[in-house]
C-alpha cells in the first residue's frame, strides 16, 4: 500500500483470479470511497478495506474458493461515514456466509439489507452507492445499489454494464472473463474498457490525470485466470 497522502493501490492473485484496485483522493483529499477485497481459499482469509489489509489466519470459513469484491461510495458530502459503515456491515456479514454452498444472490441481498438497516439506524436520511461481485465455484454474481456501477466482460469480449437506482442483483454464471467496478468520480468510457482492464495499475493515476480531479476516484479490476 502507498502512503496516506498518496493514492491507494494494490494487487492480489489467487488460483483463479487476478485482482487490482486503486483509490485516489483528488483535490479535496477526502477518502470518500471504500474499496473492499475479500479472498477466501482453503481456509486462508485475506480482507482489504480502504488502506488496511488483514490476513485472518485460523478463520476457516470455507474449504472451497470464494472471493467478494465491493466498492462503496458516499451518496453526497454528508454521507461519507454512512458509506463506510455500510461497507463494514456488508463485508462482515459476507464473511459469515459460505457462498459455495448457498446461492450467492440470496446472501448478497441479505448482506445489503443488513447494511441498509445499519445506515438507516445510525445515519438517518443519509445514503450510499455500492457495486459488488461474488465469485464461488467458478460462478459470478454481481450487484448494483443506488447507482453503483460495474461492467462485466464476457468470454467473447462483450461488455455488460450494470447500474441500478435501487438494488439489482444479476447471476452471470460461468460466462465471464473480467469485472470492472468504478466509483462516480472515476472517468471511464464504454469504448475504452479493454484499455482500462489492461493498463498497469501503477500508471493509471498519471495517465488518466486522476489527482487533479475534485473528488475521490476509485476502481477495482478482476481478471479471471484460465
Amino acid at each position: 500500500m502507498t502512503s496516506k497522502d498518496q493514492n491507494i493501490t494494490g494487487t492480489v492473485r489467487s488460483q483463479d483470479l487476478s485482482v487490482s484496485w486503486l483509490s485516489e483522493k483528488g483535490i479535496n483529499k477526502e477518502d470518500t470511497d471504500s474499496v473492499c477485497i475479500l479472498m477466501m481459499a482453503n481456509g486462508q482469509v485475506r480482507l482489504t478495506m480502504r488502506s488496511a489489509t488483514l490476513n485472518l489466519k485460523g478463520m476457516r470459513l470455507t474449504k472451497g474458493h470464494a472471493c467478494v469484491f465491493a466498492l462503496f461510495e458516499a451518496a453526497g458530502p454528508e454521507s461519507v461515514q454512512a458509506a463506510d459503515r455500510a461497507s463494514e456491515v456488508f463485508m462482515n456479514n459476507m464473511m459469515k456466509n459460505d457462498i459455495t454452498k448457498k446461492p450467492a444472490s440470496k446472501i448478497i441481498k441479505k448482506c445489503i439489507s443488513a447494511a441498509d438497516k445499519a445506515v438507516a439506524k445510525e445515519f438517518s436520511g443519509q445514503g450510499y452507492k455500492a457495486s459488488a461481485a461474488a465469485f464461488a465455484s467458478k460462478y459470478l454474481t454481481v450487484c448494483s445499489v443506488s447507482g453503483g456501477t460495474l461492467r462485466v466482460i464476457g468470454k467473447e469480449g462483450a461488455v455488460t454494464k450494470l447500474s441500478s437506482d435501487g438494488t439489482e442483483i444479476s447471476v452471470i454464471g460461468d460466462d465471464w472473463q473480467g469485472v470492472l467496478m468504478t466509483s462516480a468520480g472515476y472517468p471511464v468510457r464504454d469504448d475504452d474498457i479493454e484499455e482500462e482492464m489492461n493498463m498497469p495499475i501503477d500508471s493509471i493515476t498519471e495517465k488518466k490525470e486522476l489527482r487533479p480531479l475534485l473528488t475521490a476516484s476509485s476502481m477495482i479490476r478482476v481478471h479471471r485466470l484460465e
